[in-house]
């Protein structure tokens, strides 16, 4: 060791002095007559050579010890007390706060799960609330969020538990180090090696709380997909309901119907414009028929309009035209019917007050049989009674998107009738109407003979667009003789080049019903075209509708079509709901043994100071020294301190102390290097040398 001269061992003497000065605790208070612990003095090195705090080690005059509690008295009448409070037990030292963490996770994780079970296969606009959507991945965010903030208080307080229990059982300071480091830092935790432990593990799950978080986002997405009937929406349409009488049908000289007037025109143009695959385009805007349908959905509702009622009887009978033709006497032509429709208006008479329509039916079904000359076959007659009715139709409206609407190219379709069942040919009809229409009452027209009138406006249009007739001729071949569209449609050549000597003709044929029918379809879409166009509302803008008489009414409808809606995968969720048991299972070990504790505990800097008996943080009053230290705060937290270097202290010695003892710190740099950076140095130099001595040797 250097000598000293008597000079620098007084300077000396007077900076421990004044070192000590600072660290010394406050001077306990005159009722606590506290006897000062023995001092230790000088701590001499291993080596025998005084270090650096050796030198400027405080004397025992100078730097006061803990007070022993052992020796204190107290102001009270209880000379047992030792200052001391200390509560161990199961109730006592329940770690609430970590509990509610627990409880939080829970309810969050809960809420979760409920999100998105909840929202599973649930359209976007309505959920939860029409009035107020909101995507469920906002929800199961919030509930993430307060799921953490949970976990974080889960396993902060069982952290402090574990960090103070191994303190109790004894351990070193680096180890001490190393399990309050995990607590924050997720460096110390990965860079734990083989001193990862249960306290790392606990710690570790904090970081991995975005696993079930992800899981969660991931859980639920939005598709696109079609929902049946899935609300209600009151739809709105302007359909007359009553036929007018003495309207339409113009006769001419000889009492028969010559033409139509303006408004039944309107409708024939309608019923050829206006239809396609059996439904009626609508009108955007304000001119529409139906209104209140959301966009790109379909709305389904009976609305009560014009209508007709069907009264028919069928007969059939065996028909064999080829055996039929071979009795005939050579050279006579021949000629057999396959095919006939008529209308023939029935005028209202002193004992029939209403007028109606006579529909005549024939069709023959045959098919080729053993030979050429072979054509077996089933004729069928249909004689039909047509009132004017009030039917009910179960009417769709299918409305495209907005955009779709403005642009024009796409247009509001309405279907009036459900195609359901199949009608073999043949079958009798034994009800008044087909297709789910209902029938609900007559409107009887007496309407006669060589006055204007609907039923003849009505026969007229049905004869001009139905009545057809099919003949099959005989002379020297066979030869079809067609006359009216609806006959063109099943009597046609089967190839381009027709075989000779065909007698047959098979009209029963896939995907179509009974001829009958099929007819009757027709005559209900031109009731329906003129429920809708008869008084002009297509031509009316709906303000002005109701002023002029025109009907309307509101129904029920049940919306189908393409929505957006939420769908939950719940491998996801169980995904999420297993990471988060699994964060749970690794944590609770870190509480085990927390009733062996007689205090609260936290790993707040200043608690654990205090638990080595630092004297700044060290209260005047024993009693409360290892309280919860919120009992210790709330004693000594006014007291204002500065980190810096200490007054009348050698210079580099840094500490906390009160603010009169701390000045700013001067920059400096030690000129002794640690053995890393030793090590680097050395290094380098190395480095230097061999450079040098390598172009030394190559300029040789």
């Amino acid at each position: 060791m250097e000598h000293q001269t008597p000079a620098q061992g007084e300077q000396q003497n007077t900076n421990q002095d004044a070192l000590a000065r600072l660290t010394s605790p406050p001077t306990p208070k005159i009722s606590d007559t506290i006897e000062p612990a023995r001092s230790t003095t000088d701590v001499q090195s291993t080596n025998g050579q005084s270090s650096f705090n050796d030198t400027y080690a405080p004397s025992s005059n100078s730097y006061k010890k803990a007070p022993d509690v052992k020796t204190a008295e107290f102001n009270n009448d209880d000379d047992t007390e030792d200052g001391i409070d200390w509560k161990p037990g199961f109730r006592e030292q329940f770690p609430w706060l970590g509990f509610s963490g627990f409880v939080v996770m829970l309810i969050a994780t809960s809420a979760a799960v409920a999100f998105l079970a909840t929202s599973n296969k649930e359209r976007v606009r309505d959920w939860p609330f029409t009035r107020f959507p909101i995507q469920p991945n906002v929800l199961v965010n919030i509930a993430n969020q307060f799921q953490n903030l949970g976990l974080i208080t889960f396993v902060t307080q069982g952290l402090a538990i574990a960090w103070w229990r191994r303190a109790m059982r004894g351990s070193s300071l680096s180890t001490l180090h190393r399990n309050h480091a995990y607590s924050y830092s997720f460096y110390s935790i990965i860079t734990s090696g083989r001193h990862f432990n249960i306290v790392a593990l606990a710690a570790l799950m904090t970081k991995f709380a975005v696993i079930d978080s992800t899981l969660f986002q991931k859980a639920t997405k939005t598709i696109v997909t079609q929902q049946v009937d899935y609300k209600n929406v009151t739809m709105t349409g302007w359909m007359e309901t009553k036929w007018p009488a003495h309207v339409g049908g113009v006769p001419g000289e000889t009492g028969a119907i010559k033409t139509v007037d303006t408004a039944w025109a309107r409708v024939i143009n309608a019923y050829n414009g206006k239809i396609a695959n059996g439904k009626v385009h609508d009108i955007p805007g304000n001119n529409a028929t139906f209104f209140d349908c959301p966009f790109r959905q379909e709305c389904s509702g009976k609305f009560k309009a014009l209508g007709f009622s069907f009264d028919c009887n069928t007969t059939d009978r065996d028909v064999n035209y080829g055996l039929q033709q071979q009795t005939q006497f050579g050279g006579v032509e021949s000629s057999y019917p396959l095919w006939n429709i008529d209308f023939t208006p029935s005028w209202a008479t002193d004992s029939k007050p209403y007028a109606s329509i006579d529909m005549n039916m024939l069709y023959v079904d045959s098919h080729m049989g053993s030979s050429e000359h072979d054509c077996p076959g089933t004729l069928t007659q249909r004689t039909c009674s047509i009132r004017p009715a009030m039917v009910e139709y179960p009417v769709t409206v299918m409305v495209p998107s907005e955009e779709e609407l403005k642009g024009g190219n796409i247009v509001t379709h309405v279907k009036f009738f459900s195609d359901n069942m199949s009608h073999p040919i043949g079958e009798p009809l034994l009800s008044s109407q087909i297709d789910e229409l209902r029938f609900l009452e007559h409107t009887d027209l007496p309407e006669r003979f060589n006055e204007t009138s609907t039923i003849g406006a009505l026969a007229y249009i049905l004869t001009n667009l139905y009545a057809s007739s099919a003949n099959l001729t005989y002379r020297d071949d066979w030869d079809i003789d067609l006359r009216g569209s609806q006959a063109q449609t099943l009597f046609y050549a089967d190839m381009s080049s027709e075989h000779s000597h065909r007698c047959y003709y098979d009209i029963d044929r896939p995907g179509l019903d009974d001829p009958l029918i099929e007819l009757l379809r027709k005559i209900n879409t031109l009731s329906f075209v003129s429920a809708l166009y008869l008084r002009g509302q297509p031509q009316t803008a709906v303000s002005a509708r109701a002023a002029l008489g025109m009907e309307s009414q509101a129904a029920l409808s049940s919306v189908t079509g393409i929505v957006e809606e939420y769908s939950t995968d719940f491998g996801y969720v169980g995904g999420a709901l297993a990471a988060t048991l699994t964060t749970i299972l690794l944590v609770l070990p870190v509480y085990w043994g927390f009733w062996k504790l007689g205090r609260k505990v936290t790993l707040g800097p200043l608690e654990i100071a205090n638990a080595f008996n630092a004297p700044i943080i060290r209260p005047d009053n024993v009693r409360g020294h290892h309280a919860d230290f919120d009992h210790v705060l709330n004693e000594v937290g006014k007291r204002r301190v500065r980190y810096g270097q200490l007054r009348d202290a050698p210079p580099g010695t840094m500490g906390i102390a009160e603010p009169d003892a701390v000045e700013k710190p001067r920059w400096r740099e030690s000129s002794r290097f640690t053995a890393k950076q030793q090590g680097i140095v050395g290094v380098g130099v190395g480095a230097a040398i061999g450079g040098v001595a390598a172009g030394a040797l190559g300029d040789r």
